[in-house]
């Protein structure tokens, strides 16, 4: 049966979103994506152009669907609304966006997006200036907002700074997750953990830019 042209092109994004996310760019071939979808080369080649190009509609993709699910969680404002939020409304937009992503970097299971995410990052393609661009560099520049309205007196390296330590404390559960689940005598990571870790990760920062705040002030921490 022949299939129409939308749902080609649809076979072909999530099966090349799957190998992907399991063995990266670099990993992937035209005709593993073209195998798993079930259709032919000629129309992997006709709807995408390349392996590049699809890897890129792949990418785009799953930066939308992220978006979505932290707007769903109410952890995505435009910048120049958080003017109206106060200090705790501000707390709880952070702690939803942290908890949000660890939700999909350690699951369980760990989610499509996040995994392509990680797979970019260690093994990076040449989409990486895309990534960085149109994905990584806005969503730091939401959090920098959110951290630089909780502290006002800490420069933009500092607040940066705080980001990365926040997004570094996130992506260790799921880059040592072997080694995790090992230590805890687990197959997988217990359902609340993300949260857990999440209400972790969000008073650490809280903590941290406090600290930094004061120190910003010459008050005595």
């Amino acid at each position: 049966m022949t299939r129409i042209p939308q749902e080609t092109r649809a076979r072909l994004l999530e099966a090349a979103t799957g190998l992907f996310a399991e063995r990266g760019f670099h990993g992937v071939g035209v005709r593993d994506i073209a195998l798993r979808a079930d259709v032919n080369v000629a129309a992997a080649n006709y709807h995408f152009g390349s392996k590049e190009d699809l890897y890129l509609a792949v990418l785009r993709s799953q930066f939308a669907a992220i978006r979505a699910r932290l707007a769903a969680n109410r952890a995505k404002l435009p910048v120049q609304m958080l003017a109206e939020l106060d200090r705790g409304e501000l707390v709880e937009l952070l702690g939803s966006r942290i908890t949000t992503m660890i939700e999909m970097l350690i699951g369980p299971p760990p989610s499509l997006h996040a995994r392509l995410m990680i797979r970019e990052l260690v093994d990076p393609s040449a989409a990486l200036p895309v990534a960085v661009e149109e994905f990584l560099r806005p969503e730091i520049a939401e959090s920098s907002a959110i951290l630089a309205r909780l502290e006002p007196c800490l420069d933009r390296a500092t607040v940066e700074r705080c980001i990365y330590s926040s997004m570094g404390q996130s992506l260790f559960y799921a880059l040592a997750r072997p080694a995790l689940l090992r230590i805890s005598g687990h197959d997988e990571f217990p359902a609340d953990l993300a949260r857990e870790v999440g209400h972790h990760v969000t008073e650490f920062t809280l903590g941290g830019i406090a600290r930094l705040g004061a120190l910003a002030r010459g008050e005595q921490p």
